[in-house]
């Protein structure tokens, strides 16, 4: 039987609903400033593949087309800064999430 999956832009909705609400136990208040200041005309959310790095942080194989990576940020005077890379399971009946934060901490 086949894994019943959320399409990829579900995923990354649920990814940046769980960025939100993490963000204020694990950004600096800087951040959460800046970010929340910024994200309606800069901000950005960009799904893709999972990359390699993520083997450093679970500790299975991560089968690309079951889970979406996910960046946060804000792209300011054009660089990006990123706040937050997800990893989200697609799979409905195995949720999985892991974030790793990239900003400052508090």
């Amino acid at each position: 039987m086949s894994a019943r999956l959320h399409s990829v832009e579900e995923a990354t909705n649920q990814a940046y609903e769980i960025f939100l609400e993490m963000a204020p136990d694990n950004l600096s208040e800087d951040d959460i400033e800046l970010f929340n200041e910024h994200r309606e005309e800069a901000g950005f959310i960009e799904d893709s593949e999972p990359d390699e790095s993520w083997a450093a942080f679970v500790e299975y194989e991560i089968e690309p087309e079951a889970f979406v990576q996910v960046l946060v940020g804000l792209e300011v005077d054009e660089q990006d800064l990123l706040f937050a890379k997800i990893l989200i399971s697609r799979d409905i009946d195995a949720p999985f999430c892991h974030v790793v934060w990239l900003r400052g901490q508090q």
